[in-house]
């Protein structure tokens, strides 16, 4: 019936859908076709994300929502980008030059001020509760979309942390891959070239032996999570694919394109990886918390920042690869407008941003105003949430599809809560439709 359904054109699918809720319901669905046929027609053409997260709060008004001439804008000045009426902060020029292809959001709001709290919020749209962890991004597209990569990981974590949700309550098949220096690559991962395949061949049947009671005694889906997953480490470590993980084998142009520090090299390796087919990548960069001497340390922080997303995106394009790669740019929170007695700035929840690039986003655009102290939005709240679902929408997930958690409680990709008039769940996290026209 769905294909049938997919088949007709808009307006039948709608006069279609109608149709069968008045002869099952005796009512009228126009709104809900209305929705539903918008969602089939835009996003969905991302086939890769790269998530790059700014962590320890990222100032916006230093980065994206620049106050040039006034008291809280401080020493910063402007970019001047292709697009008239929008400027970036000093610090982006290469991302101004390339406005045309980024969508910048302004009016990011936070409910907590707390790291920890905050970036779990923005990875999982869900609040940090003792009782069980979330899926991020990255997992969630996995248990939506399926696997795309036969062997490789379908989620990697370049210099994610000890805090990092991972695959939350999803478990260990949709755990991300973290990798802690790009450089490193995969470290000892190649057991196959170190130990003889018959000693390691007699070492896992001996591991099987051992274990075979407790699997037979414990047959339940969590043990054969952990089983499946320890199956598909050894298929990974035995693949030519892990050739992706090398950055040695990039030019030494390349590489200085990127930048040679850790965020640059970690670019290159996310384009790397999802150019051999892996989903989702995130690459964290720290340096963020500035609350002392802002104007001393965020030149080379933005500076590392501008040049490789830059050329992430001339690589991308060069590829072919541009339109099929959401690029995505965010931070837990921002900074505070007024700059304190340390010429730096604090934890500020109210306004903050982020960006998005490739994938199906209409670039050129700014979503969203912050008021004149970029305290607050003026325009267009978004939401950790709302973020999220625009995140989804451009990689096809479906915002409303259930997913239940080991302990039986639904959850969403961009949050739930209870329709008012029916008592069933619907999404929470609204996406940008702007984006995507």
């Amino acid at each position: 019936m769905k294909a049938a359904l997919n088949a007709l054109d808009p307006l039948s699918r709608r006069g279609f859908v109608e149709r069968l809720a008045k002869a099952a319901m005796g009512v009228s669905l126009m709104p809900l076709a209305d929705q539903v046929l918008a969602q089939q027609a835009v996003g969905g053409k991302a086939k890769h994300i790269i998530y790059l997260y700014m962590a320890g709060g990222m100032t916006h008004l230093d980065t994206f929502d620049p106050k040039p001439g006034t008291e809280v804008g401080g020493k910063t000045e402007v970019a001047k980008t292709p697009v008239p009426g929008i400027v970036l902060a000093q610090f982006l020029p290469k991302l101004a030059e390339r406005m045309k292809d980024i969508a910048v959001v302004r009016s990011l709001q936070q409910r907590t001020a707390d790291h920890r709290g905050a970036s779990y919020w923005m990875r999982t749209s869900y609040e940090v509760r003792a009782t069980i962890k979330h899926p991020s991004m990255g997992p969630w597209a996995q248990r939506l979309l399926g696997k795309m990569h036969p062997t490789l990981p379908d989620s990697v974590v370049i210099g994610g942390g000890g805090e990092h949700p991972g695959a939350g309550y999803l478990g260990p098949n949709f755990e991300p891959l973290p990798i802690g220096d790009p450089e490193s690559g995969l470290q000892n991962s190649a057991i196959s070239k170190t130990i003889d395949d018959d000693i390691f061949g007699r070492r896992l049947k001996m591991m099987e032996t051992f274990s075979s009671d407790f699997n037979r005694k414990f047959q339940n889906e969590e043990v054969a999570a952990y089983n499946q997953f320890y199956d598909n480490a050894l298929e990974l470590m035995k693949s030519s694919e892990l050739e992706a993980f090398d950055l040695s084998k990039e030019p030494q142009e390349k590489r200085a394109a990127y930048g040679m520090n850790r965020f640059g090299q970690g670019l290159l390796l996310a384009k790397r990886l999802v150019t051999r087919g892996i989903r989702y990548v995130e690459v964290v960069k720290g340096g963020w918390d500035m609350h002392n001497d802002l104007w001393n340390n965020i030149e080379t922080n933005a500076g590392e920042l501008d040049q490789a997303v830059a050329m992430l995106i001339d690589d991308l394009k060069a590829e072919g690869k541009f339109d099929e790669t959401l690029i995505v740019l965010t931070t837990e929170f921002g900074r505070t407008p007024v700059v304190n007695a340390n010429a730096g700035r604090d934890h500020h929840s109210l306004c903050f941003s982020g960006m998005l690039a490739g994938g199906g986003i209409v670039g050129g655009q700014v979503y969203g105003k912050s008021d004149d102290r970029g305290h607050a939005p003026a325009e267009d709240m978004v939401e950790q949430k709302d973020f999220n679902a625009t995140i989804a929408t451009a990689c096809g997930m479906k915002l409303d599809q259930v997913i239940y958690s080991p302990s039986g409680r639904p959850f969403m990709v961009a949050g739930h809560k209870e329709d008012r008039e029916t008592g069933g769940l619907i999404p929470e996290g609204k996406p940008i439709m702007q984006f995507f026209s």
